[in-house]
């Protein structure tokens, strides 16, 4: 028992805990094994690192029982190399991922889903907001662990956000205004699946009881203006249908007054606001939006 408590083996337990731990969390950065885990994404991937350590810890103390002390001497020579190959590895990996993260551009999509609609958080009365990944639609929303939140505070103003995942990017987001959208994909009795990063696609579900569901329609009744993303191809026309004549006011807002399928009527205004008629738009054609909208201006 003597030979576990000598220097050598004492060396050889620290050094092949110390790799060991190390080619865990390597293994685990490679397998991607905290990817899309949110807020338990670390613990997994120091979990990899623990459990390294600890079963080579196992095979070290019975190394060092079992062999003599000049060949555990020899271990840790080549545990030491191996510790310093190792370690340089784990720090290259990590300044070239945060390297290549800052110089990639964001990722868009070539088609974007329009959704249903858009839901905007009660962070009036609830101050933080979860995000759960894949959740069991059979199951309440309380049998689920969030993967991450976002979480809210009162200022002098009105309200901020103190914290988001660094993958936040919402369909709009202007707290000085109060205003902050996500666009909804589906919607369950407890759940609501929207779109939490608008650049790569990224969605998550929420709990339903703690957003303001908007579906299109109402939702675009409540913007401020609209304009056909193809004005050559959809026009605004003095009724809704495709073989009606155009209008031939002149105008330089359409603002929503009624949506009806496919179409939406609006209010033709000048610069001065003044109306100049009323007109008709498709708004939105296989699941596709054709109009943009200012919510503000």
């Amino acid at each position: 028992m003597k030979k576990l408590f000598k220097p050598a083996s004492l060396l050889l337990y620290l050094l092949t805990i110390l790799v060991f731990f190390f080619l865990g969390l390597l293994y685990a950065g490679l397998v991607d094994a905290g990817k899309g885990q949110g807020l338990a994404a670390g613990a997994i991937v120091l979990g990899y690192g623990v459990f390294a350590a600890f079963y080579a810890l196992l095979a070290a103390i019975f190394a060092a029982y079992a062999l003599r002390e000049t060949k555990v001497k020899l271990l840790n020579k080549i545990l030491g190399i191996a510790l310093i190959v190792v370690f340089a590895i784990v720090v290259l990996r990590i300044v070239t991922k945060a390297a290549s993260a800052a110089n990639a551009p964001p990722v868009q999509q070539t088609q974007k889903l329009m959704g249903l609609g858009m839901v905007k958080p009660h962070f009036f009365e609830n101050r933080c907001l979860y995000f759960y990944g894949q959740p069991n639609l059979q199951k309440s929303v309380s049998d689920h662990v969030p993967g991450d939140s976002l979480v809210f505070k009162k200022t002098e103003h009105g309200f901020a956000i103190s914290y988001a995942p660094p993958w936040f990017a919402p369909a709009h987001m202007k707290m000085d205004y109060e205003t902050l959208f996500l666009r909804m994909l589906s919607i369950h009795r407890d759940f609501v699946e929207v779109v939490v990063n608008e650049y790569t696609g990224q969605k998550a579900y929420l709990d339903r009881r703690k957003v303001n569901v908007t579906f299109w329609p109402n939702f675009l009744l409540s913007v401020n203006s609209v304009k056909p993303l193809d004005p050559q191809n959809n026009p605004v026309r003095i009724k809704p249908l495709a073989h009606a004549s155009l209008v031939t006011s002149a105008y330089t807002f359409l603002k929503p007054v009624q949506v009806a399928h496919q179409w939406i009527k609006v209010a033709l205004l000048d610069d001065k606001l003044k109306s100049a008629g009323t007109g008709w738009i498709m708004w939105q054609k296989d699941g596709e939006l054709l109009i943009a909208y200012s919510l503000l201006s």
